[in-house]
């Protein structure tokens, strides 16, 4: 390669590279002025990800350009090159823009104004290549070809980008084009940012021209830039989840450590430990061996918010009224879509509760919280008593960026960052590297630490080696029901989950068994990071003397009752839940217990192992002192009515018999002992049976007062939103 090649192709690198790393920063800046959080790692491998894009086409222009010049004996065509090469990085991006907005059809735009956007951007591409050169050369001749080349590229993407996503879903009201006279203000003002940019960079070449010949003035730009820097890394620093310290300190250093660990939606009857026939759970095995095994164990709600306040509390939904919301949409439900009503249906566990973190930091336990599903956030009210609580739930939205857009035509973007962690829920190692940190710096210090992990959730899709730790996945029976122009095995997972719920599908046997060896895997993927957490805790010496309870919050359908996903009913499969409890060393207890347990007993549990009073109007009671009813709750409040009719759920347990009332009167009535899957209905069989258990129902109800509970509502931001969209929440 002689020299005249080198400067071109490399002269052509430097320009892709430049449009694309401009493109990249002002994709960036769209993305954050949602409000997303900044997610550093994802960031750069975008930045990364842009630059060698830019790298790799420049060469690929550059080494083109030049073989063509030399194959038609063009002469003195370097400058040429040079301009047609600024042109044609701006076509391409435009026109990648064209074809991923025709592609990727945004659900707000109607067909004829997707096919017209993508015409004048195509439009604009063709523009660019032919009348861009002649610009370039015309500052060529002013000495200003770099300046307007750096110049330009800022407000053609400001432009592209803000104009391509002004879905009212994604941007501020103040950067929406809605109208052609807000579109001429803004052409205006990118206009006049042209020349703003043009004009200082002019300022600071003539200064770099007037200064450089000076001894000192290379060693201060050094110095102004390095300072530029660590000023930067400094700003961007924030301490996320400062300490709040409880200022008690009379805790005795013997008294044990309590870990709380919630494995969010697996179901008990996939764990080997309860005999799954698939070695699901190799490390809870052991564990289980060392402790308590409840075989029976049922958690209070078949959802998140509601069981986990459970826990906290000792009270059932119905009493601590972190739940649905009940009462009616602002402005009329008939104006509200689906969307609306469940968005604003979250009420938040009340300040005016006394959770189980509270209690043991009021006695001087260091209090941490890692979660990694957002119903567990401290927006939910659940982050009260915690010293330290990590509720950062990472969500990195592709659909601001170009170059995931075009990846996603061949390979899905969305799978990608959903198996590492970064599209609503985290995966374990995130939550265990930031557990790992607490306890090493709170080690000798008796603690109370609470772990959520959410690797077994919506979307099915646990991250290397552990997707495949049960049989090769072939996805292609469940990928026809991903949208036009994605490949996105999560959102073909989204679609076909919504589409039983709906009634307009009944899951198969193949998808059933492609998306119980995903399930699976994420339980294997939770089990390995338990094992993990174990040697961490026998490193700190702190493992037997520990109160470890793990458990998890709500189960999983996979077809039964022609129902996926949870939280939409009562049905065994959705509130039975693994409950394993290992005690001190001091206080050695094993063994399995068959007797049926609620998830409302473990904050009493806790506080008499403490020898803690347990306090008034708590509904729980210590395991293996409770006599209280055993209830399941789903209070479906003003959005019941979108789910099938179904109404509020309350179910009860008597002997083997199961009763699950309900608001519309579709009461049920099952035999567990004889009809563990609840398919036949007893109601009509035995009538007095259903009138002793609703009686039952009814006095656990009015002794429990509930018609004055007052719920707080929770606001949803964007960044929520869009948090819940990707866990499924929001369809």
């Amino acid at each position: 390669m002689d020299k005249i090649l080198r400067n071109i192709v490399g002269k052509s690198i430097l320009i892709w590279l430049l449009g694309w790393i401009s493109l990249c920063l002002i994709e960036i800046w769209v993305w954050r002025t949602t409000g997303f959080p900044p997610l550093y790692k994802v960031l750069l491998l975008t930045v990364l990800v842009y630059s060698v894009a830019g790298i790799l086409l420049g060469l690929i222009f550059g080494l083109a350009a030049s073989l063509i010049q030399r194959s038609l004996h063009f002469r003195e065509g370097q400058d040429r090159i040079i301009y047609f090469s600024m042109a044609a990085c701006i076509c391409c991006i435009l026109f990648l823009y064209s074809l991923t907005f025709l592609l990727r059809p945004k659900p707000y735009l109607t067909g004829p104004v997707l096919i017209l956007g993508s015409l004048l951007l195509f439009s604009s591409a063709l523009v660019s290549i032919g009348a861009l050169p002649f610009f370039f050369r015309r500052m060529e001749r002013r000495g200003d070809l770099g300046i307007s080349y750096i110049s330009l590229l800022p407000c053609l993407w400001i432009f592209t980008a803000i104009k391509l996503n002004e879905s009212k879903e994604l941007l501020p009201p103040v950067v929406q084009i809605t109208t052609p006279y807000r579109t001429l203000i803004f052409i205006f003002s990118l206009i006049l940012f042209y020349f703003l940019v043009f004009f200082l960079l002019s300022l600071c070449r003539r200064a770099y021209i007037r200064w450089k010949g000076v001894a000192f003035f290379k060693p201060v730009i050094t110095v102004l830039l390095c300072a530029l820097i660590l000023l930067s890394f400094v700003l961007l620093r924030r301490d996320k989840y400062p300490e709040r310290k409880n200022g008690v300190s009379n805790v005795p250093s013997y008294a044990p450590n309590i870990v709380l660990i919630t494995m969010d939606t697996v179901r008990t009857d996939h764990l080997s430990c309860y005999g799954y026939g698939k070695t699901t759970t190799p490390n809870l095995d052991t564990f289980a061996r060392e402790g308590v095994l409840f075989r029976n164990a049922y958690a209070t709600s078949s959802w998140t918010l509601p069981s986990h306040a459970s826990m906290f509390t000792g009270q059932y939904p119905s009493v601590h009224g972190a739940d649905h919301r009940s009462g009616t949409i602002p402005g009329g439900e008939k104006k509200a879509g689906l969307k609306e009503i469940m968005l604003r249906n979250f009420s938040r566990l009340s300040d005016e509760k006394k959770t189980l973190a509270e209690f043991l930091s009021e006695r001087g336990y260091r209090t941490a919280g890692v979660v990694g599903g957002i119903f567990c956030a401290s927006l939910f009210g659940l982050d009260q008593g915690f010293d330290y609580y990590d509720d950062e739930i990472p969500f990195f939205n592709i659909r601001f960026f170009l170059i995931y857009q075009v990846i996603d035509l061949f390979i899905s973007a969305e799978d990608f960052f959903t198996q590492y962690g970064y599209m609503g829920k985290r995966i374990a190692s995130h939550l265990n590297e930031s557990a790992f940190a607490w306890l090493d710096k709170h080690q000798g210090q008796p603690f109370f630490l609470f772990i959520n992990y959410m690797d077994a959730h919506t979307p099915y899709l646990p991250p290397p080696p552990f997707e495949e730790s049960f049989g090769r996945i072939e996805k292609a029976c469940i990928m026809g029901k991903s949208a036009q122009g994605t490949k996105s095995f999560v959102a073909a997972q989204t679609n076909l989950i919504n589409s039983v719920l709906n009634g307009s599908h009944r899951l198969t046997s193949d998808e059933k068994e492609l998306l119980l060896a995903l399930y699976d895997g994420g339980i294997l993927c939770i089990d390995y990071h338990l094992g993990l957490l174990f040697d961490k805790l026998k490193a700190l010496k702190a493992y037997d003397k520990t109160l470890i309870i793990i458990t998890s919050d709500h189960g999983e359908a996979f077809g039964e009752h022609n129902q996926m996903d949870h939280g939409l009913t009562l049905y065994e499969e959705v509130l039975r839940v693994p409950l394993i409890i290992k005690y001190p060393a001091f206080y050695p207890r094993r063994g399995v217990i068959e007797k049926r347990v609620s998830l409302v007993d473990l904050m009493p549990t806790v506080l008499s192992f403490l020898n803690v009073p347990v306090p008034e109007g708590i509904d729980g009671a210590a395991i293996g002192h409770s006599d209280h009813p055993l209830i399941g709750e789903l209070i479906l409040g003003i959005a019941q009515k979108y789910h099938k009719g179904s109404g509020d759920l309350r179910t009860v347990y008597q002997e083997n018999y199961k009763f699950i009332w309900s608001s519309s009167g579709s009461h049920e009535l099952y035999n567990l002992g004889e009809d563990p899957g609840e398919e036949n209905n007893l109601l009509e069989t035995f009538p007095h049976k259903v009138q002793a258990m609703e009686k039952m129902l009814n006095q656990w109800l009015t002794t429990n007062n509930l018609l004055d509970l007052k719920k707080e509502t929770v606001t949803i931001d964007k960044s929520t939103e869009e948090k819940l969209r990707a866990l499924g929440y929001v369809r």
